[in-house]
């Protein structure tokens, strides 16, 4: 566990983490220009070569190329390497430096946080979306489907092309809405304490890593609405080509934009916890990798008001981590 240092000033629990920052009087807006000019930057050109090698929809159903997967993967890392060339230009010792070395020392507090956590976001994404589309009947909310043979039609449905043996193997694997869901979810931790966690690490490390550092001064309503709208308008070039929401291109950019800040505000509170940056990324890889399962187990939504990154998925995550931050506060009242 961390070591509980004092108080901050600004209303925040302060813990030893993984290289202490030194207080900050004011936010430095041209280096925080800057490092959102290179992540962002970054992300129009990988934009723009999807565009020019062919790759121009990236809406579910469309078939994704390899082109596609490599550029997709690699804007990520993005603002791992703004905060990088900032902190060599500022001649800082880099956060990296020491978050994996005390992994070891952090990791069972990282598990202790994303169990409840991720169980809290998959729970909360079916069961409104359950209440909202199933019972209310409510028009974009989808209907959450349970059999075996409902859920096997629609997962046929999102694979088109396949032959018999290939529809034989996908029958065999497809389990009823609660064993799927359990699958999922231990899948999803796993992922997320490894393979995600190392894809999710290069966005955590510059948004509730560096910036949330350079952003402190401002306190932690600010900050986060403000990390939240600058990390939700950093997906907008890849959102208007189709990704995530599909044909609701414009309007998915202002609702990844809403959903992103209340995740700020969880994701920020798991590094506040925990010490660690590793938390936030291992939260982020874990809600990436289980995101997939409402292609399956949700029917007839509308991508910009259905979970997990429409309006039903924006109220579960403000939820959350509102409830999240109640639950801590005990603890981070402490070092105050």
């Amino acid at each position: 566990m961390p070591r509980p240092v004092g108080g901050d000033g600004y209303g925040w629990s302060v813990i030893e983490t993984e290289a202490p920052v030194a207080e900050k009087q004011r936010v430095r807006w041209s280096r925080v220009a800057l490092f959102y000019g290179l992540a962002f930057g970054w992300v129009c050109l990988l934009a723009a070569g999807l565009w020019a090698t062919g790759n121009r929809n990236l809406a579910a159903g469309q078939g994704i190329s390899l082109v596609t997967v490599v550029l997709a993967v690699a804007y990520m890392p993005a603002p791992l390497v703004a905060a990088l060339v900032v902190e060599r230009l500022d001649r800082r010792t880099p956060l990296i430096r020491d978050t994996f070395r005390r992994i070891g020392r952090s990791l069972p507090t990282l598990v202790a946080v994303a169990v409840p956590v991720v169980a809290a976001l998959m729970a909360g994404m079916v069961g409104l979306s359950w209440l909202l589309g199933n019972r209310l009947d409510l028009n974009g909310v989808g209907r959450v489907l349970f059999t075996q043979e409902d859920l096997l039609a629609n997962t046929l449905l999102l694979l088109p092309g396949m032959d018999a043996d290939q529809v034989a193997g996908v029958s065999a694997g497809i389990p009823s809405l609660w064993p799927l869901l359990g699958i999922t979810y231990v899948s999803a931790l796993v992922a997320g304490l490894t393979i995600n966690a190392v894809f999710a690490f290069g966005e955590e490390y510059g948004w509730r890593g560096w910036l949330a550092d350079e952003l402190r001064p401002l306190g932690p309503f600010w900050a986060n609405v403000i990390t939240g709208v600058l990390w939700g308008v950093w997906h907008a070039p890849l959102i208007l080509m189709g990704l995530n929401y599909g044909g609701y291109a414009r309007l998915g950019t202002a609702f990844m934009v809403a959903w992103c800040v209340p995740m700020s505000f969880l994701l920020w509170r798991a590094r506040e916890v925990t010490g660690s940056v590793l938390a936030p990324a291992v939260l982020h890889g874990s809600v990436n990798a289980f995101a997939g399962v409402f292609l399956v187990v949700i029917v007839d939504p509308i991508p910009v008001i259905a979970a997990p990154a429409g309006l039903v998925g924006t109220v579960v995550v403000a939820v959350v981590a509102a409830l999240f931050w109640l639950s801590t506060r005990k603890w981070a009242g402490r070092t105050r």
